[in-house]
C-alpha cells in the first residue's frame, strides 16, 4: 500500500500513483526520476519515491555536525548548539529541500544557500553547497558564540514600525530579528545577538527584557503557512497574523519570511511555499500527518509498517479501504503525542474488528462487598494468580469479595459494556495491566479506586526497577521505558509476533506466560499445592465417617431439630480445616465444584465454612 506517499500534505492528494517505493540506506542507488520523502506531512509527486523518514543520525565532526536527512531538528537541538534551526518537527533534509524559514534568518539568509550537503542531482552524486536535488546528508556548523536573547512587548503595528525604522537607518547587527504573535494575542519583538556585539546594539534594545528560554516552533496546529515576501508587502499578511494562533515574522533588509499557524483555515496567502495548507480543507478528520503517533504506536511496531498506525488509519480510511488498521489495543499513546488533540481511540473503536476473548464462567463469585477482586475473561485463566491475589489481600487485612465480569473482553476494550455490576463497589483490585487500564473509565462514572496487584506487590517487595518490564498500559503509574510485548495485541488482531522483553520480571501476566519470565506475584511466599485438595478430601471423608456411625442414633431428631445433624457436620469440617494454610483453603474453595468424593450436604457445609474464613 503506497497511498500514504500519494498524500502531498493533509490538505492535498497528488495525481501520481506511487509505483516504486525505496527505503533509503547508506550507499543506495537512487533513480534519476525519484523524489524524496523526508516527512509524511509534505511531499512531492512522483511515481518513484525515496523514503528518508527512517534515515536518522548525527555524527560529530568537531566544529560541525553531519546530519542524516531524515533527522528532525528536535533531535539536533536536543544534543547540539547549532547556528540556526527551523520548526523542530521538520527534518533537516526536508528544510533544505523545501527551503524552510529558519531562526538566524537575518544574519544567515535562507538555509538552502547556507549549508553543505551530500546530495543527488539528475542521478549524480555531489558534495558542497546545495544546488538542488535529493538531500542525503546536511552539514551544520556549531554555534561558537554566546548569544543573548531580548524581547519587547507592544501592539503589532507599533513593533513593526520599530523594526522598519531600524532598517531605514542601517542594517542592525542582530543575529536574528523576529516578530512573534502568541496564542494569547500578545506580540513582541524577539532579537538575538552574540554577547560580543552588545555595544553595537545597545541603543536599539533600550527597554527590552531578557528572554531566558527559547520558544521553539512545533506543528501543533491544523493549518500552517510558510513563505517569503518583500518587506514592502508585509502589510498584506497582517490580517492573517492577527487571525492566527501563532505567527513568527523574520526580517532581513529587504525581505521577510513568515511562519503562520492556525487551527482554522486563513484563506489564500501570497508567495506561500508549496507545502503550506492553502487548500483550506483537512482531508483526514483533522489528522495533520505529523507522524508523531508512528514513533510511539505499538501496533505499528508489531506490524512493522506505518499503515498500522493512526496516521495510516486516517489516510487509508480516506481511500475507503476496509482493513484491520483499527485492530489495536487502544492504548492511547497516540493521543498523548497528538499535537492537535484528536480523539484517536474513539475513531479507532468505531472501526475496530477485534478478536473475541470470551468468558469461560469458571470463577465462583461473591458480590456482597465494597472491596472486590475483579476477574474477567482475560484473567480467569490465571488461576494461581487469583488464589495468590486473595491470599495476599487477606494477609494485608483486606476484606474482599469477588466479582466476575462475564463479558467478551474485547467489548471492554471497545468501551461497549456499561459495567453496572460495579455501581456499589468502592475498591477494585485487578491482576492484569489490561484490566487496570480499561477500567479507568469507571472513575469518571462512579466513586471508585482501582488497584493493580502486580504493582502493589512490586512496591511491597522493593524490587529493582531495572529488572522490571513496564507494559505500555501501565505507563501512567511508573515512568520508565515502555516496551509492548505484543502478546495482548496478538490476541486481539490474530497475529503471532511476540516481542522479546529483556527483563527478569514483568507486570503483565500474559507476557510472563508467553516469555517464561516472572511477575511480582510469582515472587510472593505463597505456594499453591494442587495435590492438597485430594489429601484434604481424604482426611475429611475419613472424619465424616463418624456421622454414618451415629446417624441412626440421632435420626429421631429429624423434623424436631435439624440443627443437630448440621452442627455435627460443621464441627467435623471445622476441626478438619483448623490450622490449615490460607492459600490451601482458597485453592479448596475454587476446586470445590469439581469434587465428587463427598456428599452434597458435606460440600454445602464445607463451602459455608470456607466462605466465613475467606470472605469474613
Amino acid at each position: 500500500m503506497h497511498e500514504i506517499y500519494t498524500v502531498l500534505k493533509h490538505t492535498k492528494i497528488g495525481n501520481f500513483k506511487v509505483k516504486n517505493l525505496i527505503k533509503y540506506n547508506d550507499g543506495l542507488d537512487i533513480p534519476a526520476n525519484a523524489k524524496p520523502r523526508y516527512e509524511y506531512f509534505r511531499g512531492v509527486e512522483s511515481e518513484t519515491i525515496v523514503d528518508f523518514t527512517d534515515y536518522k543520525g548525527i555524527e560529530d565532526l568537531g566544529d560541525r555536525i553531519k546530519v542524516k536527512a531524515g533527522t528532525k531538528w528536535e533531535d539536533v537541538i536536543k544534543n547540539y548548539n547549532v547556528e540556526f534551526w527551523s520548526n523542530l518537527d521538520f527534518t533537516v533534509g526536508g528544510s533544505v529541500f523545501f527551503n524552510d524559514p529558519i531562526t538566524g534568518f537575518n544574519e544567515f539568509g535562507k538555509i538552502a544557500s547556507r549549508v553543505d550537503v551530500d546530495a543527488i542531482l539528475d542521478g549524480k552524486y555531489y558534495s558542497g553547497k546545495y544546488k538542488g536535488g535529493i538531500v542525503i546528508n546536511v552539514y551544520l556548523k556549531k554555534e561558537s558564540k554566546e548569544n543573548i536573547y531580548k524581547k519587547y512587548y507592544g501592539e503589532l503595528p507599533d513593533i513593526i514600525s520599530i523594526i522598519k525604522n531600524w532598517y531605514s537607518i542601517k542594517i542592525p547587527v542582530f543575529r536574528d530579528i523576529s516578530i512573534v504573535k502568541e496564542e494569547n494575542n500578545e506580540s513582541y519583538i524577539l532579537v538575538s545577538y552574540p554577547k560580543s556585539r552588545e555595544i553595537l546594539v545597545a541603543d536599539l534594545i533600550y527597554g527590552f527584557e531578557t528572554e531566558n528560554k527559547i520558544k521553539y516552533e512545533h506543528l501543533n496546529y491544523k493549518y500552517w503557512y510558510f513563505g517569503y515576501l518583500p518587506i514592502s508587502e508585509l502589510d498584506s499578511i497582517i490580517d492573517l497574523i492577527n487571525n492566527s494562533e501563532r505567527s513568527i515574522i523574520r526580517f532581513r533588509k529587504d525581505e521577510i519570511s513568515y511562519s503562520i499557524y492556525s487551527n482554522k483555515p486563513l484563506g489564500s496567502i501570497k508567495n506561500a511555499l508549496d507545502y503550506s495548507t492553502t487548500e483550506n480543507e483537512s482531508l483526514f478528520k483533522g489528522c495533520i500527518l505529523c507522524g508523531k503517533c508512528i514513533e510511539v504506536c505499538p501496533y505499528g511496531k508489531q506490524n512493522n509498517d506505518i499503515e498500522h498506525t493512526p496516521l495510516g488509519f486516517y489516510v487509508i480510511s480516506y481511500f475507503n479501504k476496509d482493513n484491520d488498521l483499527a485492530n489495536c489495543h487502544m492504548c492511547g499513546l497516540c493521543e498523548e503525542v497528538c499535537p492537535v488533540s484528536l480523539n484517536i481511540t474513539d475513531d479507532l473503536r468505531k472501526s475496530a474488528k477485534l478478536n473475541q476473548i470470551l468468558p469461560r464462567n469458571t470463577i465462583r463469585i461473591n458480590k456482597e462487598y465494597t472491596s472486590v477482586l475483579l476477574i474477567t475473561s482475560l484473567s480467569e485463566t490465571f488461576f494461581e494468580y487469583i488464589i495468590k491475589a486473595i491470599v495476599y489481600l487477606l494477609k494485608k487485612g483486606k476484606k474482599i469479595g469477588i466479582i466476575y465480569l462475564p463479558y467478551d473482553f474485547s467489548k471492554i476494550v471497545k468501551n461497549e459494556v456499561d459495567l453496572k455490576e460495579l455501581e456499589k463497589v468502592k475498591e477494585v483490585y485487578v491482576i492484569t495491566p489490561e484490566e487496570y487500564f480499561y477500567l479507568q473509565k469507571l472513575k469518571k462514572k462512579y466513586t471508585i479506586d482501582i488497584y493493580n496487584l502486580q504493582l502493589m506487590i512490586l512496591v511491597d517487595l522493593k524490587l529493582n526497577m531495572n529488572d522490571v518490564h513496564i507494559p505500555c498500559l501501565m505507563r501512567n503509574e511508573i515512568k520508565s521505558d515502555i516496551i509492548c510485548s505484543n502478546v495482548f495485541l496478538n490476541m486481539l488482531n490474530n497475529r503471532n509476533n511476540i516481542r522479546k522483553v529483556e527483563k527478569k520480571i514483568t507486570l503483565c501476566p500474559l507476557t510472563a506466560k508467553a516469555l517464561n519470565i516472572m511477575t511480582p506475584m510469582d515472587l510472593l511466599n505463597i505456594t499453591i499445592n494442587e495435590e492438597y485438595v485430594d489429601s484434604f478430601i481424604e482426611r475429611l471423608d475419613k472424619n465424616l465417617s463418624v456421622i454414618k456411625d451415629i446417624e441412626e442414633d440421632i435420626s429421631w431428631y429429624d423434623g424436631i431439630d435439624d440443627n443437630i445433624k448440621n452442627e455435627l457436620y460443621s464441627k467435623i469440617i471445622e476441626s478438619t480445616i483448623k490450622n490449615e494454610k490460607i492459600e490451601d483453603l482458597v485453592l479448596l474453595y475454587f476446586k470445590l465444584d469439581s469434587i465428587n468424593k463427598i456428599s452434597a450436604s458435606a460440600k454445602k457445609f464445607l463451602l459455608s465454612t470456607l466462605d466465613k474464613i475467606i470472605f469474613p
